[in-house]
């Protein structure tokens, strides 16, 4: 490469010389490059990296900031790389330094998470509309694969569509459904039709042990068109099932219930070649998840209940995923079974630890005995996020309150050390 030119053509530069010419750059044959390097100024494709709707891209601030600096061209035409020509271009002093739109859009340092409901406790299908514009309104705060379509995860929990549900049970002969016995299930199960049967009739059989009956299965209308291409390429099949659960006193029993239903459920898919491909995204008699690895703008079009005019509810909470500890999948999105979660819980590996060390010692009189089936209580594969939902669960179901239970997972600060 040959020396730079001693003398230049315009106005003097900001440094008395530049040279000596240190760095080597790299290109192919016949590409146009252009680099800062010793006071000059150099320009190249930034990286990309997706996250959400907006790419976090390089350097994005120009020239270099010098009262001036010389902009450079290297011509690889030739066998050698030669300067090709070289001029000043004065920084202007006088221009008002603003923040860069697109520079604050791109920062994030955490999820998007919200909640809207109804003080009367109402249920509109307003309420699940505004939830899925509020939610589109955070596509910033989540990421995306490499196909800037895949979203890391998005989703809305929401009480259950009874009105819903009802019209699908009365076109397939089913009696109407009752509020206070049945629980509704949002089940991933395998893509494979053959691992999608037995996983079925794994569920099936385990709810007829426990004197669950399974009313039916109903498969969720979805769009796939709106899916990206890494996304759809782990998309489970996604079903609903409903179950009716024996005469019980109140609410908080029949919710016990189907907890302990699922987490037999999952140790009677332990041993299956598909039981990481089996997840209850939720399975309440309450409450009902709609996740998936989506952008949170086109949840609403991926699940075609969600602008169906009999989905009614009287709160919703949403969340849109930014994954960072974890790997994007299906199952990790968020809302969980009970919290929207922003996660980053950096001593989640010592809680699982305790958590773990203290399974055969935690008892409660709510489970009749029945402590060693609900075991784990932790999952090391799934994200902190999930987590500290299955801890929060535990807590509830054994006869906390949700108050309570937050405390004892979040406690308050006691001692305060200050530092003179």
């Amino acid at each position: 490469m040959e020396a730079l030119p001693q003398s230049l053509p315009t106005a003097q530069p900001c440094r008395s010389s530049l040279l000596p010419f240190k760095s080597v750059f790299h290109a192919s044959k016949g590409s146009l490059l252009f680099g800062r390097v010793s006071g000059i100024s150099y320009k190249s494709r930034p990286r990309q990296r997706s996250t959400g709707a907006h790419r976090r891209m390089g350097d994005r601030k120009g020239w270099s900031s010098s009262s001036s600096s010389v902009r450079a061209v290297l011509d690889l035409e030739g066998s050698g790389a030669t300067l090709k020509a070289s001029k000043i271009v004065p920084c202007r002093q006088d221009r008002t330094k603003v923040a860069n739109l697109e520079d604050i859009i791109s920062e994030r340092g955490a999820c998007g998470v919200g909640f809207i409901a109804n003080l009367q406790n109402e249920a509109s299908h307003k309420i699940v509309e505004d939830a899925l514009s509020a939610l589109g309104c955070m596509e910033h705060r989540g990421g995306c694969g490499a196909d800037n379509d895949s979203g890391d995860g998005a989703g809305v929990m929401t009480s259950i569509p009874w009105g819903l549900l009802n019209e699908w049970a009365s076109k397939e002969g089913l009696p109407s459904l009752e509020k206070s016995s049945t629980g509704i299930g949002m089940v991933f199960l395998p893509k494979d039709e053959i691992f999608k049967d037995e996983a079925k009739a794994v569920i099936t059989k385990t709810f007829k042990n426990e004197g669950v009956e399974v009313l039916g299965w109903r498969p969720v209308p979805v769009n796939t068109n709106v899916v990206g291409y890494y996304a759809k390429e782990t998309m489970p099949n996604i079903q609903q099932v409903l179950v009716k659960v024996p005469k019980e006193e109140n609410a908080d029993d029949i919710e016990r219930e189907l907890y302990i239903c699922r987490k037999l459920v999952e140790k009677a898919s332990k041993s299956e070649v598909w039981q990481d491909e089996l997840y209850f995204c939720s399975l309440s008699n309450q409450t009902i998840v709609y996740k998936g690895m989506l952008r949170s703008e086109v949840l609403g079009q991926f699940y075609l209940d969600l602008k169906n005019d009999l989905y009614t509810s009287a709160f919703a909470i949403y969340h849109r995923r930014y994954s960072t500890n974890t790997s994007p999948r299906w199952p990790l999105a968020q809302p969980m079974r009970l919290l929207g979660h922003n996660g980053e819980i950096n001593t989640i590996q010592g809680n699982l630890n305790w958590m773990q060390s203290r399974e055969a010692t935690i008892k409660s009189p709510v489970w009749r005995g029945r402590e060693n089936e609900i075991r784990p209580y932790g999952n090391p594969k799934a994200s902190d996020s999930a987590n500290l939902d299955s801890a929060a669960e535990l807590l509830l179901r054994s006869g906390r309150s949700p108050a309570e239970a937050l405390m004892l997972l979040v406690p308050r600060l006691t001692r305060i050390i200050l530092h003179c």
